[in-house]
């Protein structure tokens, strides 16, 4: 067996012994681009690439976002994930479809970046997350999106870690929600998995 072959072979066997351990399921048509982020996105020593895929995308997405700003969310998106073991770019594209990355956003009762509902998390918002005393304060970029990945965390577990069950409940709100969520979490997918692999080359 020749090397390149054993270390193809040695990498599948690392994607599946990874993909079995955080056994979360991605909707048809993203499994593969989940498993290839659930292997990675949780490193902290690929974090720099997460932000930078988030950074790039925003600024593609939007460029009214000043760089300081797409570098700020790409922190707040990534820190949260890791605590909340999220994937990452799930909740920038939540937060893409939900709030088009208005951290003002108010509208029926959903709030910032993340569009939290506030009337039905209320309760354990402000025992988990003291310092949220009001909607002002939720509406603040970097609680939001922890308070957001706290949420999509709980709604996950919920779901038995299957986000297409996740979004087909409380992030379905809209004619073509779920189809515009997958259609920006496969675009961040692989740009993540184009840097991972140009870090290996």
């Amino acid at each position: 067996m020749s090397f390149l072959t054993k270390t193809k072979l040695a990498l599948l066997m690392s994607f599946l012994v990874v993909s079995v351990a955080f056994a979360d399921t991605y909707p048809s048509g993203l499994v593969r681009d989940g498993a290839f982020v659930q292997l990675y996105c949780f490193d902290e020593g690929k974090r720099p690439l997460v932000m930078e895929t988030i950074t790039s995308y925003l600024d593609a997405l939007d460029d009214s976002l000043s760089p300081k700003r797409q570098s700020n969310y790409a922190t707040y998106f990534s820190r949260s994930s890791l605590d909340y073991k999220v994937d990452p770019f799930m909740l920038v594209a939540v937060a893409v479809q939900r709030s088009r990355l208005d951290w003002t956003y108010n509208t029926g009762g959903f709030y910032g970046l993340m569009a939290v509902d506030w009337d039905s998390n209320k309760r354990w918002i402000t025992q988990d997350h003291p310092r949220v005393t009001s909607r002002r304060v939720l509406c603040k970029p970097i609680i939001n999106v922890r308070v957001g990945a706290d949420l999509m965390s709980r709604e996950l577990r919920k779901s038995s870690m299957d986000y297409g069950s996740m979004l087909s409940g409380p992030y379905s709100f809209g004619p073509g929600a779920i189809e515009t969520i997958l259609g920006h979490y496969r675009n961040m997918a692989r740009i993540f998995r184009s840097l991972v692999e140009e870090g290996r080359s």
